[in-house]
């Protein structure tokens, strides 16, 4: 059994392929959109978007009847982690979420962590309606989206940023693969894309979370969404609420150089000047 202060070890399925770092440049345009009650999550975004199939979504201080997963330890002798079975929350606050909005089997699709009641996790979008509108900041970015396609290190179907733009970028798609550092990942997009700084936003997953105060989330699976971020080329300051296996939570700024990505990060790069 693992130790208080160590993690179960994290073993993928398939050998480490292809980029550790994927990165797409993007123009950004930002919009408020007003989400509708009453129709599934999914349905709701997609309507308020117009059609648009590449975006950042978050809101706050919604109200819904809610269908969600929380991390677990795979069962199936494949994946490195897994799901719990879905669970309900009816009438439930909507403290906060973000949802990255690309496509899948060729549809818009989304894919969403938040926090609400007493809990957090991975938000089923097809299953759950909001009980009252809410007005959300949507990103949408015409030049690179993320796709889901099926990744054979981890057997998952996962988010990658493709296309992009090689000149001036508002923003840039990153995703980063099974165990990179994600203050560092970060870091080093930032660089790539020549820019001085900037703001970070997010989701995905890491093997234990370690933060700055010195505490720690020990669970090998879990899911994260960035509270707030900011990055330079040199140095990341990345807060995240965190989940993990059997609902454990924690809070805070993450420690630099010691939290693995587990399955995947998805996260939005946004120019400051």
């Amino acid at each position: 059994m693992p130790g208080p202060e160590m993690a179960e070890s994290l073993r993928h399925p398939g050998p480490a392929d292809g980029p550790r770092l994927m990165l797409s440049g993007t123009r950004m345009e930002e919009r408020v959109a007003t989400l509708a009650a009453g129709i599934p999550l999914e349905t709701a975004i997609a309507e308020a978007l117009n059609g648009a199939d590449s975006a950042w979504i978050s809101f706050a201080d919604g109200h819904g009847d809610l269908r969600f997963v929380l991390p677990d330890r795979a069962t199936d002798g494949l994946h490195g982690a897994w799901y719990s079975t879905p669970r309900d929350a009816a009438d439930t606050p909507l403290h906060r979420a973000g949802i990255v909005w690309g496509r899948r089997e060729g549809r818009a699709f989304g894919h969403c962590h938040g926090l609400w009641g007493e809990t957090m996790g991975h938000l089923l979008l097809d299953a759950s309606r909001l009980t009252r509108p809410v007005q959300a900041r949507a990103m949408l970015f015409p030049d690179a989206r993320f796709i889901a396609s099926e990744d054979a290190e981890t057997a998952f179907t996962l988010f990658k940023p493709e296309g992009g733009v090689n000149g001036y970028a508002d923003a840039a798609l990153l995703r980063l693969a099974p165990h990179v550092d994600l203050c560092d990942g970060i870091v080093e997009a930032v660089r790539k894309l020549g820019w001085s700084r900037a703001q970070v936003e997010g989701i995905g997953s890491l093997n234990t979370a370690r933060f700055a105060d010195g505490t720690l989330l020990d669970s090998h699976a879990s899911e994260f969404l960035i509270s707030n971020g900011i990055a330079t080329d040199t140095e990341a300051e990345i807060a995240i609420d965190i989940v993990g296996i059997g609902g454990i939570r924690a809070a805070g700024l993450l420690k630099s150089g010691a939290n693995p990505v587990c399955v995947t990060a998805e996260i939005i790069l946004l120019r400051e000047t």
